[in-house]
């Protein structure tokens, strides 16, 4: 009877506003006959639609869901059509999409990636900041907040901001005031749902989720539908509006450059987030939030669900005209940097070279560099690890030139020549965060010096991170520590220590040969570079008691130093 009385819980699958949505499970993307078959569904209940290449007005096909098939002739067809492919995960998290035909734009990459260096990036900062902040001051004003001195004068400072550290600074003093006059949003929930839902999701208390003290994770109704605009349908718009005008979204000037993040594309949303908030303002007003609108994961993450998503994902097409005049003002930027760029190589001033005036800074960077010789290729070609790094100046760089001259080889052009491997020395390499000195390691912020001290700190951030998270979730009512499972473990647990601690000092009757400033002074700081599993496996003990150990928080048993010093020297070993 229930397999009889179920329905979908989608809308008709159809191209409205440009996008069509598609979600469920085994979803189908296929071109057959030069049309393209889509179906998706839930079971034996399946939806189905064909379309035309001409007259479908399809500008986006947004695809919701892990599961499926899609075949290459579904890509080449959307391209063709100029129409682009975006995949979101359950959360909302962007997946994959595909880019249309855009702007080859290696010109203004170039000034992108030199913006650090030629101060353009404090200026585009600031303007992004600017945009956001007047969306903020507005939605503020809707929210009648009577008071906006304080936040009038955060975005008069930004006038003055000389650095990114600056402007950065100014947005999150705005934001507290910001996301703090949300604490009045009225949230409508259907009355008998709500014995169905969490009490905290009747209340809006912070824009930080209390699992983990940031926007991510959420665990209400209204940071949920934040994040499924901000972080899938803005972010995709975003990143394809970028590429389209030729720049990269990975090059960021605001957010700092990251691994699998789109730093510029982060850049590129400041502006419009506040539409996005005063879009989720004006759905909260006219909408009854029900319980099939959202649902709660067992870590206590809220989710948006069907049909909800597929409205949401309807709204593409408002958010990319919102980004089309910021991207196109960014675009422009970059092109007036590298013009004026371009003029001053063309006429360098003739009182003294810019390589001269630069030769002092760079005599340790030109040190590092000349150190790198490896043989050459079995073609007789020099290879890329084996050419010559040039060094950096204001009339030739590896950002400004590209070898098109027939006199210089391309190595990259033959066979033989091979990708550089991860540990190959960086270009410039960069700075360390805590004393400014050269990182030798890639993808790391820190010297070695200053490597073991960066890392206690993170471990103690952690930890306090953890103890915050671990408090909230008391005051909600979902303290996991009053599980009586996890009380059984937790006393069974500590009756073993305290056996092994008995145990330890019948064995050890004169304990106070233990030093503990001896253990301080020499165990302690050589855990550093031990992983907290092996000291896990030796100890016996807990990831969150060993690290507590390692960031010397705490001083572990004396019945555990033999281990933890064997585990050292065997290391060393």
């Amino acid at each position: 009877m229930q397999q009889q009385n179920f329905t979908l819980p989608y809308p008709p699958l159809q191209v409205r506003a440009g996008v069509l949505v598609a979600d469920g499970y085994g979803t189908s993307l296929r071109v057959l006959y030069g049309r393209l078959h889509i179906e998706d569904g839930i079971g034996p209940h399946r939806r189905s639609l064909v379309v035309d290449r001409a007259g479908s007005c399809l500008e986006r096909l947004v695809l919701l869901g892990k599961t499926g098939s899609l075949t290459l002739e579904a890509l080449a067809w959307l391209r063709a059509i100029g129409a682009a492919l975006v995949h979101l995960g359950p959360d909302g998290a962007l997946l994959a999409h595909s880019v249309p035909f855009g702007y080859d734009g290696h010109p203004i990459r170039r000034a992108q990636a030199l913006a650090a260096t030629t101060g353009l990036d404090v200026s585009l900062a600031c303007y992004l900041i600017a945009h956001k902040l007047d969306g903020q001051r507005a939605n503020l004003v809707r929210l009648s907040v009577g008071d906006l001195a304080a936040f009038d004068r955060l975005r008069d400072s930004l006038k003055r901001a000389a650095t990114i550290e600056e402007v950065r600074l100014c947005e999150a003093q705005a934001a507290a005031i910001y996301w703090n006059a949300w604490r009045t949003v009225p949230l409508r929930l259907r009355g008998r749902d709500l014995a169905r839902m969490p009490a905290h999701w009747a209340r809006y208390d912070s824009r930080a989720s209390v699992l983990t003290g940031a926007p991510r994770a959420a665990t209400n109704p209204v940071n949920a539908l934040l994040n499924y605009i901000y972080s899938g349908l803005l972010e995709s718009e975003a990143r394809l509006a970028l590429l389209t005008v030729g720049l990269d979204p990975t090059l960021g000037v605001l957010h700092a450059d990251q691994r699998n993040r789109d730093s510029f594309a982060l850049d590129a949303m400041e502006p419009i987030r506040p539409a996005v908030d005063a879009f989720v303002l004006d759905l909260l007003e006219e909408r009854i939030l029900t319980s099939r609108d959202f649902a709660e994961l067992p870590n206590g993450i809220c989710r948006v669900r069907a049909p909800l998503t597929h409205e949401l994902a309807l709204t593409l097409g408002r958010w990319r005209l919102l980004l089309a005049p910021i991207v196109t003002h960014l675009a422009q930027a970059f092109r007036n940097a590298q013009t004026s760029r371009g003029d001053a190589n063309a006429a360098p001033p003739r009182t003294r070279s810019p390589r001269n005036a630069r030769r002092d800074s760079l005599d340790g960077l030109h040190t590092i560099l000349d150190k790198t010789e490896i043989p050459r290729t079995n073609l007789g070609l020099p290879s890329r690890k084996t050419s010559p790094i040039p060094q950096p100046s204001s009339a030739q760089s590896p950002l400004t030139t590209t070898p098109r001259k027939a006199t210089i080889p391309r190595p990259y052009a033959s066979k033989a020549w091979t990708a550089p491997r991860p540990e190959a020395l960086a270009l410039i390499p960069a700075a360390c965060a805590r004393c400014g000195g050269l990182v030798a390691k890639r993808r790391r912020r820190h010297c070695e010096a200053c490597m073991p001290e960066a890392r206690r700190e993170h471990g103690l951030r952690a930890i306090e991170r953890a103890r915050e998270a671990l408090r909230l979730q008391t005051l909600a009512g979902n303290d996991p520590r009053a599980d009586a499972q996890t009380n059984r473990k937790r006393g069974e647990a500590i009756v073993e220590q305290r056996r092994r601690s008995r145990q330890w000092k019948r064995e050890n009757p004169n304990g106070t040969t233990h030093d503990r400033a001896w253990y301080l002074r020499e165990v302690m700081p050589k855990l550093d570079d031990v992983p907290l599993s092996a000291i896990a496996r030796v100890t016996g003990l807990s990831l969150a008691a060993c690290s507590r150990y390692r960031a010397g928080a705490r001083v572990p048993h004396p019945r555990q130093w033999e281990a933890l010093i064997q585990l050292i020297n065997g290391k060393s070993a």
